[in-house]
């Protein structure tokens, strides 16, 4: 990996940056505009079981990104020492640890999960036959996007965000064009829908492969006897295990909350909002992914100032970015709602309005997670924010429970992230800061 002298740091984050606000930009208008044909090619009841019976699945996702984090930190600390031995060992164990989990989902999913959408779920009986094969595919789509984790990390951690934003969006058009296709399959729509899910992953999953083996040469597979290695990864991932849980936890446990004591029509509201929640989200991803890197082999350096730099300036951006989208949101909600999928109820726009909430309060936190995760403080760092944050599951089924709103889901949400969030600079202050 060559730079020269004038390319510096602050060149690439801008760079950088400017790639994945462009990605950000198509996939978003992809996003949406395949969403509005998803639910008018399935019919909202469909689209409501299929987020539902898809949403068993993405609780385990937080294995994905524990695992992409653990190794695009190794990776970018190896890097920012120039220590490519290290670099290389990182991401092999990254890879024998991606099918050693896959094989654990896999157990996990055919057992616990299938006995779970077996007899648990609310589900129309006509639709349940449709209802366990779209939960089949859904694992299949899980396990692929755990083996691409190591190569897309180490695209990620050397800083190749025009490979990233290439694949991405060509994964989305792929989606776009099944969504596109449901109007005019005969039968079976759900199930089309979810094995076309399953090509776009496998599309990205052969390209990142492919990039890393031919461009990346500094980077290989190979047999990794070093236990100590073994035992960091395993312990760093070990707590953010924590921290991706929580999240997983308030997202796709909510959704089943709503599954089980509301019905599909709930779900398909929430799945709404997700659709927004994911759409907000990825503004703050772009600049979260662009700074990592830049963060963490600062840090790895002991460049504090620059490292104290970027995390001001990513934190100015979010908050910057957050502020012009989020007021004309809320206040026009409704009508963009109807603009965008026809005719809404009410409790799909009180779900919206209330998640763009949450993805704001849970995206300001991510430059203090880089921080505390370059430190290597996870233990105490997830230890207590995310206990904080879990808590929003059990309190929202207690009120769905008492015959509360459904969208006191969300409302649980914002209380226990805006509390979890305190917590966070407390731990920036205490870990970090008041170390320097």
């Amino acid at each position: 990996m060559k730079w020269s002298v004038t390319d510096t740091a602050e060149r690439r984050v801008a760079k950088n940056t400017l790639l994945l606000f462009l990605r950000m930009a198509l996939l978003m208008v992809i996003s949406l505009v395949a969403v509005r044909f998803v639910r008018s090619g399935l019919g909202v009841e469909d689209y409501g079981i299929l987020n539902a019976a898809t949403g068993i699945v993405q609780i385990v996702i937080c294995l994905k990104s524990i695992l992409a984090t653990a190794t695009q930190r190794f990776i970018s600390l190896a890097l920012g020492r120039g220590d490519l031995e290290n670099a290389r060992d990182s991401f092999s164990v990254s890879v024998r640890l991606s099918r050693l989990l896959s094989l654990l989902v896999l157990v996990g999913m055919e057992t616990v999960g299938l006995w779970f959408v077996a007899t648990q779920m609310n589900c129309p009986p006509s639709r349940y036959t449709a209802l366990l094969i779209v939960y089949q595919l859904a694992v299949v789509n899980f396990i692929l996007t755990l083996l691409q984790v190591p190569y897309l990390a180490v695209v990620l951690a050397y800083e190749r965000m025009g490979v990233f934003a290439i694949v991405t969006v060509a994964e989305g058009v792929i989606n776009l064009a099944a969504a596109l296709l449901l109007s005019i399959v005969p039968g079976g729509r759900m199930i089309f829908y979810a094995v076309m899910l399953i090509v776009a992953n496998l599309f990205g999953f052969l390209v990142y492969q492919a990039y890393v083996r031919r461009r990346i040469r500094d980077i290989s597979f190979q047999r990794v006897q070093d236990e100590r290695l073994y035992r960091q990864v395993l312990s760093f991932s070990g707590w953010t295990i924590y921290g991706s849980i929580a999240a997983a936890m308030m997202l796709q446990g909510n959704m089943l909350a709503l599954n089980v004591f509301v019905g599909p029509l709930a779900n398909a509201a929430f799945a709404v909002a997700l659709q927004l929640y994911n759409a907000f989200s990825s503004l703050g991803n772009n600049v979260i992914m662009a700074v990592r890197p830049q963060m963490v082999m600062n840090y790895s350096r002991g460049d504090y100032r620059q490292l104290n730099r970027l995390f001001i300036l990513s934190t100015l951006a979010l908050i910057a970015s957050f502020g012009v989208i989020l007021v004309p949101l809320e206040i026009w909600m409704p009508e963009i709602l109807h603009l965008w999928l026809g005719d809404v109820d009410g409790m799909t726009v009180i779900f919206s309005r209330l998640m763009i909430v949450v993805a704001s309060l849970l995206m300001l936190g991510m430059p203090i997670t880089i921080i505390m995760h370059a430190v290597g403080c996870v233990k105490q760092y997830h230890l207590i924010v995310e206990t904080i944050t879990i808590l929003c599951l059990p309190v929202a089924c207690l009120c769905l429970h008492w015959g509360y709103a459904p969208e006191s889901v969300c409302w649980s949400m914002v209380g226990f992230i805006t509390l979890a969030h305190v917590s966070r600079l407390y731990c920036l202050w205490k870990y970090y800061l008041k170390e320097i």
